[in-house]
């Protein structure tokens, strides 16, 4: 039985006073972000100030989807620079997962500081920044690599972190002045204006006795206390002729590289001064949303400078020792494919079918199999013989046969009733 949520993650607090349970105010906000074909790699810049007269201990709190992973971290304070490193989950004493939900519905945890559990263990990034000064500024970066959600149609769905684009506290007179006019040409905003907003740290269920607990901030809707200065910026590189982009929040500009031969690059910023309203959301459409697509991101090193770092790998040089055969050296930098994947060429396929255009024939397909077979003689067919007898009725099948070249079957994926 799957585990209830028991939080939403529609806002965050970024840097909060751990003492008090409070946010500090966001004084900037910066967003510099890139999609390539389906995935999205994001920089966010944020400056905090603590306004107490007095030291306090920070916590930077930052929100994460499922398809989303850090890949850069770092805290600026005063002349002190804190940067992250990933480490084994047993080694990890701040921040630990040592809970679980009593019948009462409380949450009782150990003697840890923070209290996870294993949803936002996964999906939140939680760093302890230690002690800010009184009066001090943090700058904090944050960069990570997202698999951007493909919609229905095809088309692709970037939104800005709710911890970059908090609400701002305003009064009902003020929220009205600065409500966006809903006549807005080519944009409409479908975020709603929330006239309760609850202060970080005043849920009864916050503190777990000298702890705090994050699910328990998850549930609120948090505001910054000031005004804040946001830039928002998002490069496009599509990987075929770009059909449009619009945003349903914001009013936007996408300007083109004068000297681009096609439309597949642009950039997109916000065309009018940002409203503390809700985060930012951009939609990409395709010329050709539901042909497949192929990127490939070249490594950090070359063919010729990647056999040399193999070379010094004391693993490698162990495995070859005794065989020095190319079946060996490719079983060794298979296993060691986690740890090189940065220097090595990356290809990502994308396809979004077009399920609405399907026939009804292919509607009561109970399947497709493609089978790709080794050609190169060490490999026996009985296993294929006994694979085939075993598809059920109905469905789709193919074979493709390779060794120094690859041969299909069948043109296309074949009934296998009719064979």
């Amino acid at each position: 039985m799957e585990r209830e949520h028991r939080y939403k993650r529609s806002t965050m607090p970024g840097l909060i006073n751990k003492g008090k349970r409070n946010a500090l105010p966001l004084s900037i906000s910066e967003i510099t972000s890139c999609v390539r074909g389906y995935t999205l790699a994001m920089t966010a810049s944020l400056t905090y100030n603590n306004i107490e007269d007095h030291p306090i201990e920070g916590i930077f709190i930052y929100p994460l989807d499922e398809h989303s992973a850090v890949v850069g971290f770092e805290a600026m304070i005063a002349d002190q620079i804190i940067t992250v490193q990933i480490k084994d989950k047993a080694k990890i004493d701040d921040c630990y997962l040592d809970c679980y939900t009593m019948a009462n519905g409380a949450t009782h945890s150990g003697t840890g500081h923070i209290v996870l559990d294993e949803d936002l263990e996964r999906t939140v990034l939680v760093v302890n920044l230690g002690i800010i000064p009184p009066l001090e500024t943090v700058n904090v970066l944050v960069s990570t690599s997202s698999e951007l959600p493909t919609l229905p149609n095809g088309g692709i769905k970037v939104t800005s972190p709710s911890a970059c684009t908090p609400k701002v506290q305003r009064s009902m007179n003020e929220e009205h002045s600065l409500s966006p006019n809903p006549a807005r040409v080519g944009f409409n905003s479908v975020c709603r204006k929330d006239k309760h907003h609850c202060a970080l740290g005043t849920h009864e269920h916050a503190l777990v006795g000298n702890q705090l607990c994050l699910a328990s901030l998850l549930e609120e809707e948090h505001v910054n206390s000031i005004d804040y200065e946001f830039n928002f910026q998002l490069e496009i590189r599509s990987p075929c002729l770009l059909a449009g982009v619009e945003s349903p929040t914001h009013a936007i500009r996408a300007d083109a590289d004068p000297s681009a031969r096609s439309a597949t690059n642009v950039v997109v910023t916000l065309a009018d001064k940002y409203t503390y309203d809700c985060p930012v959301e951009i939609l990409i459409y395709l010329s050709e949303p539901h042909m497949p697509h192929v990127l490939i991101e070249d490594g950090d090193m070359t063919l010729e400078e990647y056999d040399e770092h193999l070379k010094g790998r004391s693993d490698f040089i162990k495995g070859t020792k005794k065989d020095s055969s190319n079946e060996k050296k490719v079983e060794i930098i298979r296993k060691r494919l986690h740890k090189d994947i940065l220097h090595n060429p990356v290809a990502m396929l994308n396809f979004c079918p077009d399920l609405k255009a399907m026939t009804s024939d292919l509607r009561k397909v109970q399947g497709e199999f493609v089978f790709l077979i080794d050609r190169s003689g060490s490999m026996s067919g009985d296993a294929m013989v006994v694979v085939l007898k075993s598809l059920v009725p109905a469905c789709l099948f193919n074979i493709i046969g390779f060794g120094s070249t690859f041969k299909t079957l069948f043109p296309t994926s074949q009934s296998y009733g009719e064979v």
